[in-house]
Order: structure tokens, then sequence, then C-alpha cells
């Protein structure tokens, strides 16, 4: 097995080990963002899209089943795609996500009924996974020293997709006659950024020895022995929940605050976008200074400042009246849990088994998939009875808890 030395004394002796991490830092960034601009431009419209195809009734339970099994199939495969890049390299499974998803996403717009709608886009959840495997790719081919800033990099380039494509997406739906078609921009973009991959980047291949053999649960146990690895996959979770789960559950609760005051539809869609834009925009002005942060104070210390953040700007959640606090409150989460991401990556990448990194950062990709799925799940549940306060009072309190874990362990390390 190739080993990749940890440390170097200085850039040339990194350049020298990891020849191609500097133009890997050019093209992944800009791939990502072409990923996560496609994915964005259709995946809001979701609703729409299933309304078009005759579903007008249960709209919810349609759209909830069918992001239950994409994030199901997404929890269950990715460790699967985790292991063969341990076995194969980091290369071919960034290609398998972008050129996968790239290529459902342009099938999607045949299916001719919500059943098969609703089965294309739970495919769409076997090949999802780019933005961790493009990570995989860059910690195992960058200088240590430089992976910090490696990683906030490739993650700005999503935050910026992700900031810009719905917005794309819904002036692309003014003009167009079906909406289905924004899925074929969607896989025309994503295609584009596996094509850029597959010309330009390049990797010093790190792989595990022996035959591959799918072990979903013994790897598993395997990394979970490693004292680190269970506080890490618990905060992934979490951060999945908060960060991308409760994009929907904050637009509900915007709309109740916004039913103490008279408001238009036009006054709704602002501060719901406002929201939505606040907390995409401030994370990408934020990630680069995080990045810098990661290589000059390291992720483990990082780490802790960003999930005590995360807890402590939910906080404001239980109490404010207004929708402008809310908007405030969501910019201050995004200037400082973005970090948390990046930080947990480079942990795994540090304490996971030589060998098995890209496995361990796809398990948290399984555990994020959870998260998004059981934080809409939990809201349904608890908001009718108790209200959306209450939901945010207990993911405040499992995100202290889950610091806890991690001081625990990083102070026993």
């Amino acid at each position: 097995m190739n080993t990749v030395p940890t440390t170097g004394t200085n850039d040339s002796d990194g350049s020298r080990e990891f020849p191609y991490w500097r133009r890997n830092l050019k093209v992944l960034p800009f791939a990502n963002l072409l990923c996560s601009l496609g994915f964005a431009v259709c995946w809001p419209f979701l609703p729409l899209m299933l309304r078009g195809l005759g579903v007008h009734e249960h709209l919810e339970t349609w759209m909830g089943y069918t992001m239950l099994g994409f994030n199901l199939i997404g929890f269950a495969i990715n460790p699967i795609w985790g292991s063969i890049a341990d076995h194969y390299g980091r290369k071919i499974m960034v290609l398998r996500a972008m050129l996968g998803m790239g290529v459902v996403m342009a099938l999607v717009p045949l299916a001719q009924t919500p059943l098969w709608f609703a089965v294309m886009v739970m495919l769409v959840g076997f090949f999802y996974g780019y933005m961790p495997a493009s990570m995989a790719l860059l910690v195992a081919n960058t200088p240590r020293r430089r992976i910090g800033s490696a990683l906030a990099f490739a993650q700005t380039g999503g935050l910026v997709g992700q900031t810009v494509g719905p917005a794309a997406g819904a002036m692309l739906a003014a003009v167009i006659d079906r909406q289905h078609w924004l899925f074929w921009m969607s896989g025309g973009l994503m295609l584009s950024g596996g094509t850029l991959v597959a010309l330009f980047v390049r990797e010093v291949k790190q792989t595990t020895s022996g035959p591959w053999r799918p072990d979903w649960l013994g790897s598993l146990r395997e990394l979970l022995a490693v004292p680190h690895m269970g506080p890490l996959y618990v905060l992934s979770f979490l951060f999945a929940a908060l960060w991308y789960g409760n994009v929907t559950i904050i637009s509900i609760y915007m709309l109740q605050l916004l039913e103490a005051e008279p408001a238009t539809a036009g006054t709704e869609a602002f501060w719901v976008g406002a929201a939505a834009m606040g907390l995409a925009l401030i994370s990408v002005l934020a990630m680069p200074l995080w990045g810098r942060a990661l290589d000059r104070f390291g992720p483990a210390r990082i780490l802790v400042f960003a999930a005590a953040a995360a807890a402590i700007t939910h906080l404001p959640l239980l109490v404010l009246k207004t929708p402008l606090q809310l908007v405030l409150a969501r910019l201050a989460f995004g200037l400082t849990a973005v970090a948390m991401l990046p930080a947990i990556i480079q942990l795994l990448r540090m304490h996971a088994p030589a060998g098995t990194d890209a496995r361990a950062i796809a398990y948290s990709s399984s555990f994020q998939c959870i998260g998004m799925g059981l934080a809409p799940f939990c809201a349904g549940l608890i908001g009718p009875v108790l209200g959306l306060r209450a939901y945010f009072a207990l993911f405040t309190m499992l995100t202290l808890g889950g610091l806890m874990l991690w001081l625990r362990r990083y102070r026993d390390s």
C-alpha cells in the first residue's frame, strides 16, 4: 500500500510528493460550482414538477417519501463508493458522482408519471456525493499544511453554486414551457463539471492492498473503534441537520413569524428568500477566511469553536419575534458554523486508519444524508404538537451534546 507523508518542510517538498495539487485546486472548485449550480437549479422546484405531472392532492406526502428514499439510498451506498475509492482511486469516484448524476438528471424529464418521476429522483441519490468525493480526492493529494485552505476553497465553489442556483432556476422556470426541462440544464451543467475533472484533474493514487470486498457494517465497526471517529460522525450528522435539513423548516418558521403582521405573497417571498440567500452569501464570504484559520490553528480547535457557534446561534430561534431577527440569526449561523464541515473532513483524514480515508469520509456523507432527512421528519412530528421552537431547542441540545462528546475525546488524546 502506498502511503502519504503527513509533513513537509516547505511547499516545494509538498509539491514533489503531490505534484498535481495546485492544478487540482484550480479545477475542482469550479467543477463543484457547476455541479452545485446544476443541482440547485432544479431541486427547489421538485414540488412544482410533481404537480405538473398531476399530483394535486397530498403533494407533501409524495415529496416526503421521495426525499426519504433519496436520503436512504445515499446513506446506504456512500460507504460502498468510499470503499471502492480506497481500492481503486478517488478520481473515479468524483467522475462517478458528477457524470452519473448528470446522466440521470438528463433522463428525469422523460418520466411521464409521478411514480417514475419519484423513482428517477431517488436514483439520483445512488450517484450523489460529488462534494465528499472531491474533498476525499483533495485531502489525499494535497500537502497537509495546505489541506484546510484547499477544502475551504473547494467548498466555496459548491456554496456559490448553491447560492446562484435557485435564483437561476426561478428565472428559467418563468420563461420555459415545461419546468421538467430544468433537469436537462441541470444534467448539462453536471456533465460539464465531470468533463473538467476527467480532462484536467490528476491524482497520485494511494490504494489499499488486497481485493475489494463490500463490507458496510464491518468497515463501520473498524472505523468506530478509532476513538475520535464516533464523535466526528455525530457532528457530521448534526451539521447536515442544522445546515441542509433546516432549509425548508426555516422557511416555514419565517411564514409563522409573518402571520403576526399583514403580509402579501411578495413580502413572504422576500423574507423567505432573504433568510436562504443570506445564509448562502455570508458562508461564501466567510469560507476563505476559515480556510486560512484551519491551516493556522488546526481543525480540532476550529471544530470546537464552529460547533459551539452552531448551538449558540440557534438559541435566538427560541425567542425571536420578527423576520429581521431570524435573518440576522441565520447570518450569524452561516458566518461561524460553515467551518464545521471542512474541519470534520480534515480530522477524518487525520484519524482514519491508513488506506481508509475515502471510506471514512464516505461514512460521514452517509450520516449527513440521515441528518438531512431526519431533521424535517422530526420537525413534522414536533412542530404540530409543541411548535417549531421546541424542535430548535431539541437540536440545539443535541449539538451541545455532540460538542461535549468531541471535547471529551479531544482532551483525552
